[in-house]
């Protein structure tokens, strides 16, 4: 099965589940205030509730951002053939709070032959959430870069190749969270 693994910042994850849970969440706060009427501390529910879809609509907006400026490049046509030389692992920090934490990405080195001098340059890819080297099914790559030069993206649909005996985790996962998150929307409802 063919599937495709996008870089993480073109990832769209957790909007669906976010946006579910928002939805049980005012469930919950509306049937209590229709049991129990509104009083001042509801407000803080009310507001703090506005934080999951905010982030939900955010991460949409920049995967959709990401998502175009590859498809400009696509479109631009400015392709050259690469090959993949490696795969790096990076722990890229970011703060949470006060504190400093790391996310793993991978990172595809990609030598790439410019088609009309033929010279040889490396570059690196965009960082994987995924471990992409696992996926592949061949070094050869089709390298666009963006009207500057400095941008480059990978671009082959065959060369990601979704092994069988990796499929059904993700897709299981998000089943369970629906299925909890429905269950607990009728019974606040239902009260």
């Amino acid at each position: 099965m063919k599937r495709t693994i996008r870089p993480a910042e073109e990832e769209i994850s957790g909007v669906i589940p976010t946006l579910v849970f928002a939805a049980a969440w005012y469930a919950i706060v509306f049937r209590s205030i229709v049991s129990a009427g509104f009083g001042p501390y509801m407000l803080i529910f009310l507001v703090g509730g506005l934080l999951m879809p905010y982030t939900a609509v955010n991460n949409l907006r920049r995967a959709l951002f990401y998502r175009r400026q590859r498809a400009e490049a696509v479109a631009l046509g400015n392709v050259a053939q690469g090959r993949i030389t490696g795969v790096e692992r990076q722990y890229v920090p970011y703060r949470k709070g006060r504190h400093r934490r790391y996310r793993r990405y991978y990172f595809l080195q990609v030598e790439m032959y410019d088609p009309a001098t033929g010279a040889a340059n490396t570059i690196q890819s965009q960082g994987y959430r995924k471990p992409i080297h696992r996926y592949l099914a061949s070094d050869r790559v089709s390298v666009y870069t963006d009207g500057s030069g400095w941008k480059h993206y990978i671009e082959d649909p065959d060369i990601f190749n979704m092994p069988k005996e990796f499929m059904g985790g993700e897709i299981l996962g998000k089943v369970i969270f629906v299925f909890i998150a429905a269950w607990l929307l009728i019974q606040a409802l239902l009260r």
